[in-house]
């Protein structure tokens, strides 16, 4: 069978060749009609001199290889100068003569694929944003250019290129020698491409980098062009092959094939003008690729191994970077998904009711640059529980803390902040809420408050039931819309949700530790300022929208009103609790590890020190906590427990607070100098076990 069909093969194999070839050539004699600019000044000078034109580059430095210089005559004459294409947000540099002397320029034409424009002495003059040892006027004759030096300059700023891009008529006849290429290649691949021969494999592997040395060693401005045209051209052939072959589609020009081959072409003319715009010269992307090859060095295997994988990645980061209308496109896409089919464009936020969005699946950065895959879906459906192990391990650790704080006469309070599904799962989707309805599981967060609360000596807050009593009240109230907990498109709480928190942290710190006796600030306190046209941008991008125009998230500010504690605490007063008027973080290195952290001092506070530790939610509510002591310091850590940042200041208390998310990794665990507190309290039998403590 495979006998016979290989006359076809190879046939497939010599009619792709040529095509790709045929494609090569065409880039090849593209290549300069679209990367140069001809460029005619019409000048009168006293003497003959040279004219020298700089192009700028992406960092705005000027060099003499990216220069183009002539002479000319005496009197009037119109030199022609050839440039390459250039980044139109730099200024072009113009140096009129290389001496003393005197010139007129009387006009300037620019040429691009044969379309002229010509800009006169009067607009030259209004594009001229700075000289250097020039002096210059306009007059009658044109712009006059006198130099006594010996490197006069002039700069003019082109809000955009002088040239026109070229009309469609010019660039319809390579989109449709592409696509009519493209379709020859798709009705040839059901045949060939069923068992390939090794021999296009071989070709179709090692031909983009051989187009790519090629490109390198003569140094054409198009070696992107080329050889991402032919990737994506052997891309796509192998890809509709393989569902071609597979039986899933017939490649006939009747009923669903026509309108899949239309869908498909529409695609295609939409991607390839951004695309080809990309690579243009004034795109910057050349320029940094070509940057990138003549990085690409090295003397061992090791090093060449290394320099390939930074080749590659930098030429994608810097496609990503550079692709035209990229940033209009992630817009259109998140938006059709969204608001026309009714779904997130990202796995990492789900779309539920009411515009609320949810934590979904994918990277999340823990803490400095460690970086942890998170499932947040599959955790509050139950189904990925705690084992009895692991639920001990996080009892062990925790208790190890308590202890060797213990024994350095500091207070310690652990709290787990819910995720917003655990406060507001009416806002999930059906099928999720329905699912977790059905298979009623606890989530790792319940599983653990409860093994805490019946095993372990450590106070434990669980805030989740304080939230959601705050929102029955607020539903029974009808302020639950002027008060929200959690953002509807962010995955932090609210100011208003942090306030909740901080409440029913103060309630478990004067239970436990009744010596403190803390009056928590009553909510009264706050002049509670909205502001309806917040929008968290990182976020927003995240979900691939405009930030600009989804300006339509309420934001809480607690303003502390005059005479009250937290009015003189940094600058609450002015700017209110939020995240804008947090102090900036003070960065200290403890054993090698760099820490990050704020201070807040208030002078009446009853309590020397308060450290307010955890991730970016114990932030929300740690100018809450700054009311109650002289001086209360946070910083960020999710699973690390540095000894050296208590031992230096020596808080009274510490608060530590975990998100929800960050129990789906392994338990943490400690330094043998904290492990051996829980060691020696053991030994003293000053750990209550299960049967005395029940």
């Amino acid at each position: 069978m495979l006998q016979s069909r290989r006359p076809l093969f190879q046939a497939g194999y010599y009619f792709a060749t040529i095509v790709l070839l045929t494609l090569l050539v065409f880039f090849a004699a593209l290549e300069k009609p679209l990367n140069t600019i001809i460029i005619r000044p019409h000048l009168d000078a006293e003497d003959g001199d040279i004219l020298t034109i700089y192009l700028p580059k992406a960092n705005g430095a000027y060099r003499e290889n990216k220069s183009s210089a002539i002479k000319f005559p005496k009197g009037q004459s119109t030199p022609e100068l050839v440039i390459s294409a250039y980044p139109t947000k730099q200024p072009l540099r113009l140096d009129p003569l290389i001496g003393k002397g005197r010139v007129v320029l009387l006009d300037l034409t620019f040429e691009r694929f044969g379309i002229t424009k010509k800009l006169e002495a009067k607009d030259l003059a209004a594009l001229l944003i700075k000289s250097v040892d020039v002096k210059w006027q306009l007059s009658e004759k044109g712009l006059e250019i006198t130099s006594n030096s010996i490197d006069p300059q002039l700069y003019f700023q082109f809000q955009e290129l002088p040239i026109p891009l070229p009309p469609v008529i010019k660039i319809l006849p390579f989109l449709l020698f592409f696509l009519v290429n493209l379709c020859a290649l798709l009705f040839c691949a059901r045949k060939w491409l069923q068992s390939p021969p090794h021999s296009i494999r071989f070709t179709l592997a090692i031909g983009p980098l051989v187009l790519v040395l090629l490109c390198w060693a003569f140094q054409w401005s198009s070696l992107l062009t080329i050889t991402a045209c032919t990737l994506f051209a052997a891309t796509l052939l192998h890809t509709v092959a393989a569902v071609v072959v597979s039986g899933r589609i017939r490649l006939s020009l009747s009923g669903p094939n026509i309108q899949a081959l239309l869908t498909t072409s529409c695609f295609l003319l939409l991607v390839i003008y951004p695309f080809t715009r990309t690579l243009y010269p004034d795109r910057n992307f050349i320029d940094a690729s070509r940057q990138l090859m003549a990085d690409f060095t090295g003397n061992s295997l090791k090093e060449w191994h290394e320099s390939s994988i930074n080749l590659v990645k930098g030429i994608e980061n810097n496609l990503i970077q550079c692709f035209s209308l990229r940033t209009e496109l992630i817009h259109l896409n998140a938006n059709i998904k969204m608001f026309g089919f009714g779904f997130s464009a990202t796995p990492k936020a789900i779309l539920g009711k009411n515009g609320m969005f949810f934590e979904g699946y994918g990277e999340q950065r823990v803490e400095r640059d460690i970086t942890a895959h998170f499932d947040n879906v599959t955790d509050y459906m139950g189904l990925i529980p705690y084992t009895d192990k692991e639920l001990e391990a996080w009892r062990i650790c925790l208790e190890e803390r308590y202890y060797w704080l213990k024994e350095k006469g500091i207070d310690y309070i652990f709290t787990l902040a819910p995720s917003k599904a655990q406060v507001y799962p009416e806002n999930l989707p059906a099928k999720i809420l329905e699912t977790k309805e059905a298979l009623n599981l606890p989530t790792r967060y319940d599983q653990l408050i409860a093994h805490l609360k019946l095993h372990s000596s450590v106070p434990v807050v669980d805030l989740a039931s304080a939230l959601h009593q705050a929102k029955l009240r607020a539903e029974e109230q009808n302020t639950l819309a002027s008060t929200p907990l959690y953002y509807r498109t962010d995955f932090h709480w609210t100011y208003y949700g942090a306030y909740i928190a901080y409440r029913a942290i103060i309630d478990e710190v004067n239970r436990k530790y009744p010596q403190y006796q803390i009056s928590p600030t009553p909510i009264e306190d706050f002049s509670i300022k909205t502001r309806p046209d917040w929008v968290h941008a990182p976020f927003i991008n995240l979900l691939g929208l405009d930030p600009v125009r989804h300006r339509n998230e309420p934001y809480l500010t607690f303003h502390p009103r005059p005479g009250t504690p937290l009015a003189d605490v940094g600058e609450f007063a002015t700017k209110g609790i939020n995240d804008y008027s947090l102090p900036e973080p003070i960065y200290e290195t403890f054993n090698g590890n760099v820490v990050g952290t704020r201070d807040l001092i208030n002078k009446s506070g009853k309590i020397d020190t308060i450290f307010v530790i955890g991730d970016s939610f114990s932030e929300k509510f740690l100018g809450f906590f700054s009311a109650h002591a002289k001086k209360t310091i946070n910083f960020r850590t999710v699973y690390s427990f540095y000894s050296e940042p208590f031992e230096k200041h020596l808080p009274n208390l510490v608060i530590q607070e975990v998100l929800n998310m960050y129990l789906l990794q392994p338990p943490p665990t400690n330094t043998e100098q904290v492990q051996q507190a829980r060691v020696r309290a053991l030994s003293r039998k000053s750990i209550p076990t299960d049967s005395n403590k029940s």
